[in-house]
């Protein structure tokens, strides 16, 4: 009897090749990554348009499957632990993160790093600031690492929080280029819950403010009337109209309680801080106003006699001066947390209020500042 002996390659497995490419993704997952994103997961933070964090591991789940994806920390790290006033905690940190995702069989498809820092402000806790600090950052760096995968993971939101789809296509898929029936109809996205502030006071007693980071608000809604657009585009907005004038009703109003209503109504159209202090400083002179939360004082030398009640002795010791300078830099870091960048607006914002510039101010002065904007930026993280 004859053994015929087949050739080694038509006997041997057909190995799989270790590394993939976009088109080894299945058509539903292309379909999806092209869709553009439901409207219902945008959320907006003083014209800050983004996707939850959770919202983004859901999303992964959906498109590459329970362990279709993984996320690495390259690096976390406590870049500042400061006891802004005794028992009250700032503390920030730095996280690097890397997201992998992979095919359907397994293989490894891509991986993108990406860096953050998180802030947990004026915390009561350490161990609290801690906690939402690291969380802040490590959430902020997965978020960029995935807008890699496009617009359902918050890419068109970039261009100026727009919902459109900017990928729309891809030369290397077949997908259809317009699949609006591939967004999710879920219900609409809430905020992850954060630390409550014990020692919190109303919002109309404080001039709110957090974030993230772009001044104007996106296209998604009619601008406010603390956004001034140029004069062409004015025109152009003239179909819509402008909003209310939130300022100029706080101002005519007879109580503090109408101003707290068209406080919370300014920002929840997406005021930013300033304008917002704006109106917590008028609701203070109405009937019916709760006394402004000021911080306690610190200890501070008497000024010499040649010096101005507005401004910082001249004739100041070498303590003085440092705690002078600390303070003014405590002041631009907490309109920063405030989401107030720029410096001429900070100097702005201040002179409205005690009619000078920070570093001619006092200690008490910039004290109080400081801890309004802190105090304020916390509100509206707990909120």
């Amino acid at each position: 009897m004859t053994v015929t002996t087949l050739p080694t390659a038509l006997t041997a497995p057909v190995e799989q090749p270790t590394t993939a490419g976009p088109r080894d993704l299945a058509p539903e997952q292309v379909t999806t990554l092209l869709a553009p994103i439901n409207p219902s997961r945008v959320q907006n933070l003083n014209g800050q348009s983004h996707v939850e964090a959770w919202d983004v591991r859901r999303w992964l789940n959906r498109v590459f499957g329970f362990g279709g994806w993984s996320d690495e920390t390259l690096e976390l790290a406590c870049v500042a632990q400061t006891e802004i006033n005794k028992g009250r905690w700032t503390v920030v940190y730095r996280a690097q993160v890397r997201l992998t995702v992979r095919t359907p069989d397994g293989r490894t498809l891509s991986s993108w790093d990406d860096a953050a820092s998180g802030a947990a402000q004026n915390q009561p806790r350490l161990g609290d600031a801690h906690d939402m600090a690291m969380k802040t950052a490590l959430s902020q760096a997965l978020k960029r690492c995935a807008t890699n995968l496009g617009d359902q993971f918050g890419l068109s939101l970039y261009n100026d929080g727009s919902r459109r789809p900017v990928v729309q296509w891809s030369a290397v898929h077949t997908a259809p280029k317009d699949p609006e029936a591939a967004a999710a109809e879920d219900e609409p996205v809430k905020p992850e819950p954060t630390p409550e502030n014990v020692d919190q006071a109303p919002a109309a007693e404080q001039a709110p403010a957090e974030a993230e980071q772009q001044p104007r608000r996106s296209d998604r809604a009619e601008p406010g009337p603390w956004e001034q657009a140029p004069p062409q585009q004015q025109e152009q907005q003239a179909t819509g109209g402008p909003s209310v004038d939130y300022l100029a009703k706080a101002k005519a109003a007879k109580t503090a309680a109408a101003v707290r209503k068209l406080y919370d109504a300014a920002k929840a159209e997406g005021a930013p801080p300033p304008y917002l202090a704006q109106l917590a400083d008028v609701g203070a002179t109405k009937p019916g106003a709760k006394p402004r939360k000021k911080a306690a004082p610190r200890k501070k030398a008497e000024p010499a006699p040649t010096a101005s009640t507005s401004s910082p002795p001249q004739q100041e010791t070498p303590q003085q001066a440092e705690e002078h300078v600390i303070a003014v830099a405590e002041v631009f870091e907490a309109a920063r947390g405030a989401g107030v960048t720029d410096r001429d607006e900070v100097e702005a914002l201040f002179a409205s209020r005690f009619g000078c510039k920070p570093t001619d101010a006092t200690l008490a002065q910039l004290r109080e500042m400081r801890d309004d904007l802190i105090d304020a930026a916390q509100e509206t993280t707990a909120a």
